[in-house]
């Protein structure tokens, strides 16, 4: 009887012990592990935790964490309005053209994220991360800065084939606006509204005629152009018209000591002529190494079409 006392007294105690080490267990673990701002500023810095089974995985699960408050996702706004409209077949890869760009400024703002404390315990790590409020908003801020100056100097001239580039400019900005007035708590005003740009789109409705002149050029470059000034409300004839595009490509072989492979260098010329003068031109070259020419044509058929995309504008065909 003594025997069986004796063996509940010490079960009762180890019971009691195993509870009292799992409060301390619990009390042991710092605050910032599940109330991260008790140890930062709300008003001066971001803060997120994370853990992991070292200080590496810990240290990248609080930087995720933290990265998960700038997540953006560029919406279907813009696509829904443009679906109806099959003058602008455009509207999905401006998408993901602005997707990718404030993808790449948010990453560059998070590379500024601090790792401001880190503490271990029964074999596993935790982390805090910190990312300064002012420091974010200067690097979106100075981002911000670059567009606008791009949509005042656009808008200013309002060239119909400036379209893509300012919607796409006026969406990324709209993105990234967000996320500033989420660091600055308010948001900067635009120098021109995506309500502004769709007006404006929809009243240029005459469609001016303009003849393409060629030599040897890919189909794939005049079907880039085709569908560029298309989209801009002019109307690709096939006589001579009071606006003409002259378009070229040269190539240059060049010297490569490579077996099987050949160097090529090529350049696109586009110049505008209107009533008979010839007014500006656009050149861009790339060199690329390919089993032959024609492969070497379609390794520059991306960065030739993104050329177009971006400058053909510059040519002030309005």
């Amino acid at each position: 009887m003594k025997n069986l006392v004796f063996l509940i007294f010490l079960s009762a105690c180890s019971l009691f012990k195993l509870g009292v080490e799992d409060r301390i267990s619990e009390v042991e673990l710092p605050n910032w592990i599940f109330s991260p701002y008790e140890l930062c500023q709300e008003n001066l810095e971001f803060c997120a935790t994370g853990e992991g089974k070292n200080f590496n995985d810990s240290d990248l699960s609080a930087k995720s964490n933290l990265a998960s408050i700038f997540e953006v996702q560029v919406t279907s706004e813009f696509s829904s309005v443009t679906t109806s409209d099959q003058r602008y077949p455009w509207h999905a890869s401006v998408s993901m053209e602005v997707q990718k760009s404030v993808s790449e400024s948010i990453n560059q703002v998070l590379e500024a994220v601090q790792i401001k404390k880190r503490f271990k315990k029964d074999g596993l790590s935790y982390s805090l991360a910190s990312l300064d409020r002012t420091a974010a908003g200067r690097l979106v801020s100075a981002r911000l800065d670059k567009i606008d100056q791009e949509l005042e100097v656009l808008w200013k001239r309002k060239q119909r084939t400036s379209l893509r580039k300012i919607t796409s400019l006026s969406l990324e900005r709209e993105k990234l606006n967000e996320r500033y007035s989420l660091i600055a708590g308010v948001p900067r005003p635009a120098p021109v509204t995506y309500k502004q740009i769709l007006v404006w789109r929809d009243s240029r409705t005459v469609s001016e005629p303009v003849f393409i002149k060629s030599g040897q050029v890919p189909d794939w470059i005049m079907d880039k152009i085709r569908e560029l000034l298309t989209e801009a409300g002019f109307r690709v004839v096939s006589t001579q018209s009071e606006k003409v595009l002259e378009v070229n490509i040269s190539s240059i072989k060049e010297y490569l000591n490579v077996e099987g492979f050949e160097k090529y260098t090529f350049t696109l010329g586009v110049s505008c002529i209107v009533d008979g003068v010839k007014g500006k031109e656009i050149f861009s070259s790339e060199t690329v190494m390919a089993r032959n020419q024609t492969d070497a044509l379609l390794k520059v058929k991306s960065f030739f079409n993104n050329y177009l995309e971006q400058h053909l504008s510059d040519l002030n065909l309005d």
